[in-house]
């Protein structure tokens, strides 16, 4: 699954694992996160979330803005 994802995707995907999400793809041009196996957010390859509204998520909110900041596609 990972090898099919962008830098950009990757890296939110490190990220989210990190913080103790389930990474769950790329649909639709979004990556998206569960947390304890329900949706918990997907992130557009602009950087824009759809999310649930979990503390755990606001909490990952401008990392992921900072890392789409510095990884620009090419």
């Amino acid at each position: 699954m990972k090898e099919e994802m962008n830098p950009f995707f990757l890296a939110v995907a490190e990220l989210a694992e990190n913080r103790g999400f389930e990474v769950d793809g790329v649909r639709g041009g979004a990556l998206n996160l569960n947390s304890n196996g329900e949706f918990a957010a997907e992130v557009d390859e602009t950087g824009a979330m759809n999310y649930h509204p979990y503390k755990e998520v606001f909490d990952m909110m401008d990392e992921v803005a900072k890392l789409r900041e510095r990884i620009s596609e090419k």
